[in-house]
């Protein structure tokens, strides 16, 4: 998924005490963060990031703290999304 947007660094495998802070790291490095996630535990990472996706499926925690939502379970759907907004995001305008 991530290669498909051009993004060049992967976090995964965070423990979930940790996501937010981590998310908080690579900002403070003048990284645009994206976080996709499902659960109750992704939310203050969801929150944290520059662009926060919540797959449908997941919990409502997630899904009401998110920018996105997704309607459908699969994960691979960010990819389709960002790609989509790049396409109608205005030129000049900022976009993750």
């Amino acid at each position: 998924m991530a290669a498909r947007v051009g993004i060049t660094r992967v976090l995964a495998g965070v423990l979930p005490e940790n996501k937010a802070a981590e998310v908080a790291k690579l900002q403070a490095r003048g990284e645009v963060v994206a976080m996709v996630g499902d659960s109750i535990n992704d939310a203050p990472a969801i929150a944290q990031a520059d662009l926060g996706l919540a797959i449908g499926t997941g919990s409502d925690v997630a899904i009401e703290t998110a920018a996105i939502a997704l309607v459908c379970g699969d994960p691979l759907a960010a990819a389709d999304a960002i790609l989509l907004a790049r396409r109608f995001t205005p030129r000049g305008a900022s976009l993750a």
